[in-house]
């Protein structure tokens, strides 16, 4: 049995999905804990900044899973000193089809918040061997895990659902990417809110190792640019570093424009090559005037929405197709999952038959005089199948209520009687 605690984008704000991030070394101290209070078999956790999920094992409490579940709920609560409600903000299912559908659709991009992103694959893959390498997987979720990663990479490879780009810094990126070289080309990056960040981010994905970045907040750029390994330069000086610049991407919360025809136009025409003004703001950056002059080339929201849309509908219609196949591959998982609850059953049939012909016919066997007939070996065999088809027999009733239980007799029919 397996089960699963989500504090996701869609049910969580972020200072509650902040609060249950779990780095490393507190999923290994939280199995631990687990372990030791509520005896589970197999534990993964996954904490991006859209989610924090806990995928748990525990085959030796099943019937009782709803208070489980709860006991592993108020254990994280009590882990991560919280102490409001956590109730609202969480989702919660039992059950290894379930758990593994949500799952499935997970790593296929069903439940990004862009339909078809599969940035959490890479971040599946990396909670799943850190998992595996500390010894914390059941057989259970071991194998949902596995067969989540076998379902998303045949959805990436049979449908489009991942292609095209959703949002405007992904587009622009895309848009700029795919019709110029810019290989060697130089940025300058205005501005460091959300859609700046994920431009850069992008970017900095595709390779492009030659960019500079301003923000009036200087611990703020300060930090990021650290981070990418990217050169800040003082705001006061954007308009200079422009004239140094290939494509220029501003994305401010300014309400009025920050480049101007007058700014640039005497420089502009001593360049050789034309320069890319990209502008993700609301209202804009770039004034209108900037639009006369011949060197300069403009990308701007409403250049971008239409394609951003277009792709977000073609992505929306792959996805009947992408839960066909998830259906697909769901069912060979509950094929598995089901013929394993079977498993104690057919190793002890195995073990009943063991003993009582194998072992006891050779003691049967070596309790023979030399003179004993075939006859008698006969008998001694016989005795042996008479004990174990009585046994079977017992059970047998048993399980059916002594004949009562019309399924019961149904499927042990199934099972005994000659296919004619």
């Amino acid at each position: 049995m397996v089960g699963l605690i989500s504090i996701n984008y869609k049910i969580a704000p972020l200072n509650i999905r902040e609060r249950f991030f779990f780095d490393n070394s507190e999923k290994l101290v939280f199995h631990n804990h687990l372990r030791k209070e509520l005896d589970i078999e197999g534990l993964m956790i996954i904490s991006t900044c859209n989610r924090t999920e806990i995928y748990f094992e525990f085959e030796n409490h099943i019937g009782q899973e709803n208070k489980f579940l709860h006991s592993v709920v108020k254990e994280l609560v009590v882990f991560k000193k919280y102490k409001d409600s956590l109730s609202p903000h969480l989702n919660n299912l039992t059950g290894s089809f379930k758990v593994a559908n949500h799952l499935f659709r997970l790593v296929s991009g069903l439940e990004s918040m862009i339909i078809g992103e599969f940035q959490i694959v890479e971040q599946l893959k990396d909670a799943y061997y850190f998992s595996k390498k500390h010894k914390m997987l059941g057989p259970i979720l071991s194998r949902m895990i596995q067969k989540s990663l076998e379902t998303g990479k045949y959805i990436r490879t049979n449908t489009e659902i991942g292609r095209g780009a959703v949002s405007v810094s992904y587009a622009a990126v895309e848009q700029i990417t795919n019709n110029y070289d810019l290989k060697n080309a130089k940025f300058l990056c205005v501005g460091l809110g959300e859609t700046s960040k994920l431009s850069i981010r992008h970017l900095h994905q595709k390779g492009i190792k030659k960019i500079k970045i301003t923000n009036r907040t200087k611990n703020k750029l300060n930090a990021f640019c650290t981070e990418l390994g990217y050169e800040s330069i003082l705001f006061e000086d954007y308009k200079k570093e422009i004239l140094n610049s290939d494509v220029v991407i501003f994305s401010t919360g300014s309400k009025s424009p920050l480049l101007t025809k007058k700014d640039i136009e005497q420089n502009i025409r001593k360049r050789n090559n034309k320069l890319l003004l990209v502008d993700l703001s609301v209202p804009r950056n770039l004034s209108n005037d900037l639009e006369e002059l011949n060197n300069i080339e403009i990308i701007n929201i409403d250049n971008l929405k239409d394609t951003v849309n277009e792709n977000y509908k073609k992505r929306k219609a792959e996805v009947i197709k992408a839960e066909l196949y998830i259906e697909e591959f769901l069912v060979e998982f509950d094929d598995w999952t089901n013929t394993r609850l079977l498993r104690p059953s057919i190793l002890s049939l195995k073990k009943q038959v063991r003993e009582l012909f194998l072992n006891e016919t050779i003691s049967n066997i070596k309790s023979l005089s030399e003179s004993a007939t075939s006859k008698d070996l006969s008998l001694k065999l016989s005795k042996a199948y008479d004990k174990f088809s009585d046994n079977l027999v017992k059970k047998i009733k048993k399980a059916s209520d002594n004949g009562k239980d019309e399924k019961a007799i149904e499927i042990i029919n199934q099972i005994f009687l000659d296919e004619k």
